[in-house]
């Protein structure tokens, strides 16, 4: 896993520290430990009007250089990270959903996209559209060691997603919503086409522990050149 010297994860992987964060409330204590890998939320989607509202949103905005005034950690570091774990711009693009130091939801965010959304029975913060390029592949990272002020990823995707961590491949598909477990080493990658989903951070464990833990793929159904994360 890379590790950059001195890089501080407590501030999360792109360091806004507690910037844009909502206040974490957990049943469970808020360690990786105590959550599996990767939960389907029993939250069904419509991907077609998932997919028309990315289509028709605004994808002008630079996310990381908006937001690079807030960092913790120093702007070169966090730069030189990210190109080294694989988040280069040409590859992998994110859009803000919402209006910049909140969580409130921008007004050109497409009407079902913000109703699902709204509509979640929990409070979500750092909501964005994340765009992956044909051919991206992470080396294995965490994006922070705890749940306790960057709270739990939640995945929805646009498109077929996949998420590999340690020893485990796991399909996203599209229709279904996720907690995926970024405080364990994992990596993202995408070896067919762009792939789009929708990411956010949830401030409660609640809908997880009412989800269903999903079960890995088989290695041998992703391309050989996919199937461990890049040295």
């Amino acid at each position: 896993m890379t590790r950059l010297s001195g890089f501080d994860f407590s501030h999360d992987i792109l360091p806004l520290g507690d910037y844009e964060a909502m206040p974490v409330t957990s049943t469970l204590l808020p360690y990786p430990c105590n959550y599996p890998e990767v939960v389907c939320l029993n939250m069904k989607t419509n991907v077609k009007s998932l997919k028309r509202d990315f289509l028709e949103f605004n994808k002008e905005s630079n996310y990381f250089k908006s937001r690079a005034k807030f960092f913790k950690n120093s702007f070169r570091e966090t730069v030189k990270l990210f190109e080294d774990i694989g988040f280069h711009k040409k590859t992998y693009q994110a859009y803000s959903l919402r209006k910049i130091g909140t969580n409130i939801l921008l007004n050109n965010v497409g009407l079902y996209t913000k109703n699902f959304l709204n509509s979640l029975n929990i409070v979500l913060f750092r909501q964005q559209y994340v765009v992956a390029k044909k051919g991206w592949n992470t080396k294995l990272h965490i994006d922070h060691p705890n749940f306790k002020i960057h709270g739990y990823r939640l995945l929805i995707p646009i498109d077929t997603a996949f998420i590999g961590f340690e020893r485990n491949i796991y399909l996203l598909e599209p229709g279904d919503c996720y907690f995926v477990n970024i405080a364990r080493k994992h990596r993202g990658f995408s070896f067919y086409k762009e792939r789009a989903v929708i990411m956010c951070q949830m401030a409660s464990d609640s809908l997880i522990l009412f989800g269903k833990k999903v079960k890995p793929i088989s290695n041998d159904s992703i391309p050989k050149e996919f199937r461990n994360a890049p040295i």
